[in-house]
């Protein structure tokens, strides 16, 4: 897709990222008033996208931004950072609409004001029903944003990211993992604010034997459950995510590596690091006589020293096809094996 400029790009995760319309039959205001809120943050996203000058002083010529988890030196970073502080300046606006509607203490900049008028909101004391309604049932922790609020979340039961992942990773061999989460009881949840990621609306599917816990977000950090993790990352080339949710990392699983299928052997050999001495496994070791954390595993006639740790080990990608759908439903399948002897 051709952008006029960086913003315009930034601009475009917010339209990927909002939902078809499914109202709540059951709320306090009715199905059209949630239609009328509806449209309108749709008109906010369409603004960003068609007149982002509205939103920052300066556009930047469009170019590709760098990959997921580049490093701090990349000359890439510049163009992160661009798209950074125009999404900083919608998710703003967002914050104080949400403000105004839960009849808190709000902030409107001159651009903010202009905005709003686009949006034909003329008198603040006077907002549209929905608009309240939907600001006053998001309960917000510390440093959260109001994603539900953003994205039109009306039913608390319905998982709004499905028909929005569907489009990014929507194959037959998609759907085949899908089945086979469903058909072992796998349950789907949004999640509204991943951890470690810019990412805030993504879709968890998870198997509820491993935890009764609320997934956190994510594939990577402090996982207690298998499944599949998708996101949304706004500032990489590579925005659609899909990963393998590995409860504790990937220690016990590589101890029983003998006792997987060749194929599977050799799936997890291939996104598993080597362990090349980085010592990031006994950097709290004070004495220096911790041995490193690698596991020592046979494959195809070669000795292997694999590190059980992440970041040691990338279990995502950016598409979904047959072969991979395999592999994914033989990970998952054995590492649920082990779901008993969860701590």
């Amino acid at each position: 897709m051709v952008y006029t400029s960086l913003e315009q790009r930034a601009a475009q995760g917010y339209l990927d990222l909002f939902p078809p319309f499914i109202p709540d039959g059951q709320a306090p205001v009715s199905v059209s008033e949630q239609k009328e809120f509806y449209d309108r943050m749709e008109k906010l996203y369409r603004l960003a996208y068609g007149e982002p000058q509205l939103f920052v002083p300066t556009l930047h010529e469009d170019d590709t931004p760098p990959p997921l988890y580049s490093g701090v030196s990349d000359p890439k970073r510049e163009i992160q950072n661009h798209m950074k502080k125009f999404c900083k300046s919608v998710d703003s606006m967002v914050m104080q609409m949400y403000l105004m509607g839960a009849n808190k203490e709000f902030k409107l900049d001159r651009r903010q004001k202009v905005i709003l008028s686009r949006l034909e909101i003329a008198d603040f004391t006077k907002l549209p029903p929905a608009w309240v309604w939907m600001a006053e049932k998001e309960h917000l922790e510390r440093f959260q944003t109001p994603s539900r609020f953003a994205h039109c979340c009306f039913r608390d039961d319905y998982i709004y990211t499905a028909a929005i992942y569907e489009k990014a990773f929507g194959n037959e061999a998609f759907h085949r993992l899908i089945s086979w989460m469903n058909d072992r009881g796998y349950k789907s949840f949004d999640i509204y604010d991943a951890t470690a990621s810019d990412c805030k609306f993504s879709l968890t599917y998870a198997n509820p034997v491993w935890s009764n816990e609320f997934p956190k977000g994510g594939c990577e950090y402090k996982i207690k459950h298998t499944g599949i993790s998708m996101r949304y990352e706004p500032y990489s080339s590579e925005s659609w995510i899909l990963g393998v949710c590995i409860p504790g990392g990937m220690k016990v699983y590589l101890e029983h590596f003998d006792e997987m299928p060749a194929g599977l052997q050799g799936f997890v050999i291939s996104r598993v690091k080597r362990c090349d001495g980085c010592r990031y496994c006994v950097q709290t070791d004070k004495t220096g006589n911790r041995p490193l954390a690698k596991i020592s595993v046979q494959y195809e006639g070669n000795a292997y020293s694999l590190c059980p740790y992440y970041p040691g080990y990338r279990f995502w990608w950016t598409s979904m096809d047959d072969t991979l759908a395999d592999h994914i439903i033989g990970l998952l399948g054995f590492m649920d094996r082990f779901a008993d002897n969860k701590k």
